[in-house]
């Protein structure tokens, strides 16, 4: 039953060693359960050389199985535009809350604190808006941003719950089920492969025998007759399984639309209720506007001056100088000193 042997190669030159291959076959080595457990390697090898075709082979799945991949490819693009809109997310609202927090630092100390960095939570109610009897109360834009960014905080946590997470479900879900499927069907289709081409040549080698007029084998009939059964038993199992696969690829490509339908009600129902919320907020910032117009007018500022004073002062600090070296130089017909000085 074993059988050992040896295939020795002269070297054909001094620089190569000689090889020595020893092969060991064991008919009782392998389980018929453990041959039946295991990818049918022939079957696969020979197609992958063109030595043969597949005998079956579903049109209807390889038109689904190429939509399915165009649509693996959008979804993973819309699950990363999604997280990288979350991470845009938190960075504005640490952005806009370092920007509330460094204006109110300059304006400390200052007649417009009040109005930029002066920190005021019992202006906000729990409405988020001011009270009646404060009406002459006006919130600050640092004051405004904190209870921003605290509520913009939870709005991104519902944003990556709902949504993020929705599509990210939506991918994962839809992807591994339906990978996962096409290995069967191709494992399947192997099978029902194998076994139509074992039949096919049982039967080639009965009519071979029966051509040659020697009498049937009846152990080679009774051969053929459980292979026809196994391979009945394969085209049912694989025309029953690629018939549910093809309906759930049609409903998970065609019907894309309707698993994305909730996605983009979430989106719009977010970005609305956001907006919404923001503005209302901001709009107590108004009050801020008139009165820092006042304390402009109050300190002789022109409120619509392009630049503050100090800018425009530094702007023009060597500006005199230059002028009155160049009168100088003009009537005494002397160059004027490229520095200023």
């Amino acid at each position: 039953n074993s059988t050992l042997v040896h295939l020795y190669l002269s070297p054909t030159s001094s620089s190569f060693p000689s090889l020595l291959i020893s092969i060991r076959s064991d008919a009782s080595f392998y389980s018929r359960s453990a041959m039946s457990s295991k990818p049918r390697i022939a079957t696969r090898l020979k197609e992958a050389i063109g030595a043969s075709n597949p005998n079956y082979s579903s049109p209807d799945l390889k038109t689904l199985t190429e939509q399915f991949t165009v649509l693996r490819g959008r979804l993973n693009t819309l699950v990363v535009a999604l997280a990288e809109h979350h991470d845009a997310m938190i960075r504005l609202n640490k952005t806009r809350s370092s920007v509330a927090r460094a204006i109110s630092d300059i304006s400390e100390k200052s007649p417009i604190y009040v109005y930029a960095g002066a920190p005021q939570p019992a202006i906000m109610t729990a409405d988020d808006d001011i009270p009646e009897d404060e009406g002459e109360t006006t919130v600050s834009y640092a004051s405004v941003h904190s209870v921003l960014a605290s509520r913009h905080e939870m709005y991104t946590e519902r944003y990556l719950h709902f949504v993020v997470e929705y599509a990210s479900e939506w991918e994962k879900v839809v992807v591994t089920k339906i990978t996962a499927s096409l290995k069967k069907a191709e494992h399947l289709r192997l099978d029902l492969d194998h076994y139509q081409s074992k039949v096919d040549g049982m039967q080639q080698s009965i009519r071979n025998a029966v051509d040659r007029g020697k009498p049937v084998d009846p152990n080679q009939s009774e051969r053929l007759r459980r292979n026809e059964d196994k391979l009945a038993k394969a085209r049912d199992e694989y025309e029953t399984f690629v018939s549910a696969l093809c309906v759930l690829l049609e409903e998970v490509t065609d019907s894309c639309w309707k698993d994305l339908q909730p996605l983009l009600i979430k989106i719009i129902q977010f970005e609305f209720t956001l907006n919404s919320d923001e503005a209302r907020f901001l709009q107590n910032i108004n009050h801020a506007l008139d009165a820092l117009e006042d304390v402009a007018r109050k300190h002789g500022l022109d409120v619509n001056a392009p630049e503050g004073p100090g800018i425009t002062k530094c702007r023009q600090f060597d500006e005199p100088t230059v002028r009155r070296k160049s009168s100088r130089a003009e009537t005494n017909n002397e160059p004027v000193a490229e520095d200023g000085i």
